[in-house]
């Protein structure tokens, strides 16, 4: 983007009243300052236009940084969809009265509320020792099946 340092801006004034002369700069200047300023409101009330036909717009200075920094705006982006995502789930979870399925196998037990290695679960640990013996057996007691 321009850059005008005071330097710079130094620079270009020597060299306008160079080009224009002491007598043609000031009109010059008043030109371009009338000019800017008309600009400035046309770019407001193209924004304000803008925006009463799309409310959900990003603000001037978002869309500034995503041309900037794409990558930025997409993680930005990626992160508050998977916050809307958790709280729909959430809201999902307090409908139905329970919490969310969940996701992958269940905890491996060895009936006991021990993992494989003989460490205790989660599931091992909600269900406590006294609720162990109250567990359904895993394989069913009918001969038929055998």
């Amino acid at each position: 983007m321009l850059s005008l340092s005071p330097a710079k801006l130094l620079v270009l004034l020597v060299i306008a009243l160079i080009v224009l002369g002491p007598d043609k700069l000031p009109h010059v200047a008043r030109q371009l300052g009338a000019a800017w300023g008309d600009l400035r409101r046309f770019r407001a009330r193209l924004e304000s236009d803008v925006r009463g036909a799309f409310p959900d717009l990003p603000p001037t200075h978002e869309v500034a940084q995503a041309v900037r920094s794409p990558l930025a705006f997409l993680d930005r982006l990626a992160d508050e969809h998977e916050r809307s995502r958790a709280a729909d789930t959430e809201d999902r979870s307090d409908e139905v009265g329970g919490d969310p399925p969940a996701t992958g196998p269940p905890p491996a037990t060895n009936g006991n509320g021990t993992g494989p290695h003989g460490v205790a679960t989660s599931a091992g640990r909600a269900a406590g020792a006294a609720d162990v013996g109250a567990l359904p057996p895993l394989v069913p007691d009918d001969p038929s099946m055998n």
